[in-house]
């Protein structure tokens, strides 16, 4: 046991990688779960390397009124992309070739990549604040955040997760750069080698280099060194254009057609400020993290209410942290920083398609998850506690990481297959209709015809209009025997998609 313990002291990188990798291992046997199915179980494009070529074709971006109108078993969707991530398309080739679209192969790489993220926020924290405990545990409470559930546990989230560890291999080969005295200039150039790699990796990491200058300005070596040495910023110009011209001209997003959340710019803000407050809540009180649906929406709160009041409280609270840990800790200000300059992309400042998702949090949630085990490790090892037990820091370092490792377990186990996934969206989410479209769909696949029409029914009277989640209600009816109530509803699917095949097959085939 102590050759055990002393083995991990001086690889405390080995063992947060093992906790990780043991906490996320229940994930190997889950199964495909929402976009999976159209991104890869049911996608043909990447069964084949003779289609990479294709990530480089004008025909890249998928058409998402295509794949909305499929309902067949397999079909060619293309890369399944709305956006421009040739190198997380690239790592779906190597899934089917090793895995040939088996779950378990496409979990086990997601759970890699974590761990490796969480060893790099690890090794990235301790170069900071020169803190080995700091380190480790700023490395776990990232790895094991409940809010991360979502961007590990789905296959074709896995974008966010790649982005974030080029971007972590990016900015600590800079540390090592500057650190070094501008001599290693392998460091360097692998520093901007993983820039590029995040940036086709996913749009959000186009931050980075913000992110690098106030670090150099804040904690690096001395303003007037780095003035002389600014020419090695000029490294990620050339990368940021050929980026920003291949995304906005060449590859434009076909999700970036402009529109208020809520319909106008008031509510909006409000909408935007209501999605901030509860990402902030639920990175600080991780047992208030849930399955959100896809491409969710919250109302906008009221312009005088208690939520928006709350919101302006959660915000002066911020900006006084800022401002009371500039004259204790640059470096936790630093991380305050981290995630105030990664969050903009994902804030709705521009509307995006999906306006809130647990997973736009994972790149931007290590910079407030660190400034966090830095306020609570801070707090543990104070003299206050230590005169009621020695070990009393120990302890409670440990019970934050249980109470992490407790709710992710269980958020885990949410994500096991679609019917796990929809019952989740229904009971935290019952006033959204996509939660009742899948599980109505999981009960149609299973035969329990009446269930599945409650479901269905609930769906479509909520707002659900994705066609192929209609015609399931279609098709339901169908095998119910009630085929004046399907004909209505396929004319109705007809009457705002003329080209649906599936749905003219049906009619077609009721009217014989």
């Amino acid at each position: 046991m102590f050759l055990i313990i002393n083995y991990f002291k001086k690889r405390p990188a080995i063992l947060v990688f093992l906790i990780t990798f043991l906490v996320y291992s229940p994930l190997l046997f889950n199964q495909f779960v929402g976009d999976d199915n159209i991104i890869i179980a049911r996608n043909t494009f990447y069964s084949s390397w003779q289609n990479v070529p294709r990530l480089f074709e004008k025909g890249y971006i998928s058409n998402t009124r295509e794949i909305n109108l499929n309902s067949g078993s397999r079909f060619d969707f293309g890369t399944g992309s709305v956006s421009y991530r040739p190198i997380s398309n690239l790592t779906y080739f190597l899934d089917y070739s090793l895995f040939q679209a088996k779950p378990f192969g496409s979990h086990l790489i997601n759970i890699l990549i974590h761990c490796v993220n969480s060893v790099l926020v690890y090794w990235i924290v301790n170069q900071i604040f020169f803190s080995e405990i700091l380190g480790i545990f700023a490395g776990l409470l990232f790895s094991l955040h409940p809010i991360q559930s979502e961007a590990v546990a789905v296959m074709s989230y896995r974008a966010d997760i790649l982005a974030a560890m080029f971007v972590l291999f990016s900015f600590y080969f800079w540390i090592r750069f500057t650190r070094g005295g501008f001599i290693r200039k392998g460091y360097y150039y692998g520093s901007l080698v993983m820039c590029l790699l995040a940036l086709f990796s996913k749009e959000s990491s186009l931050m980075l280099p913000i992110v690098i200058l106030v670090f150099d300005q804040m904690l690096g070596t001395s303003f007037l060194r780095l003035k002389q040495n600014s020419v090695y910023y000029i490294g990620f110009v050339p990368i940021l254009f050929f980026y920003l011209y291949l995304y906005f001209v060449v590859f434009p997003n076909a999700s970036l057609s402009f529109h208020w959340l809520g319909g106008s710019i008031v509510h909006h803000g409000l909408i935007m400020g209501y999605i901030w407050y509860n990402y902030l809540i639920n990175v600080l009180f991780p047992w208030t993290v849930k399955l959100i649906p896809g491409l969710y929406c919250p109302s906008a709160p009221e312009v005088v209410s208690l939520v928006t009041a709350q919101m302006v409280i959660a915000l002066m609270a911020l900006t006084a942290s800022v401002c009371v840990l500039w004259r204790h800790s640059r470096e936790a200000v630093f991380f305050l920083l981290w995630y105030l300059i990664f969050y903009p992309p994902v804030s709705n400042l521009v509307p995006i398609a999906n306006p809130m998702a647990s997973r736009f949090m994972y790149l931007p949630s290590i910079g407030l998850i660190t400034a966090l085990a830095f306020f609570l490790h801070n707090i543990f090892k104070s003299s206050f506690l230590k005169k009621y037990s020695l070990n009393l820091s120990s302890m409670l370092h440990a019970g934050i990481i249980l109470i992490y490792v407790t709710k992710l377990l269980f958020l885990n186990a949410d994500w096991r297959n679609d019917y796990f996934v929809g019952r989740a969206w229904v009971r935290d989410y019952p006033a959204d209709s996509r939660g009742y479209a899948l599980l109505g769909r999981e009960y149609l696949d299973a035969g329990n015809l009446e269930k599945a029409k409650e479901y269905l029914e609930k769906g479509v009277l909520l707002g659900d209009q994705v066609p192929n989640e209609v015609l399931n209600l279609a098709k339901c009816y169908i095998r119910l025997g009630k085929f004046r109530a399907a004909e209505a509803l396929l004319n109705q699917i007809i009457s705002r998609y003329p080209d649906y095949g599936d749905a003219l097959f049906y009619l077609h085939n009721l009217k014989k």
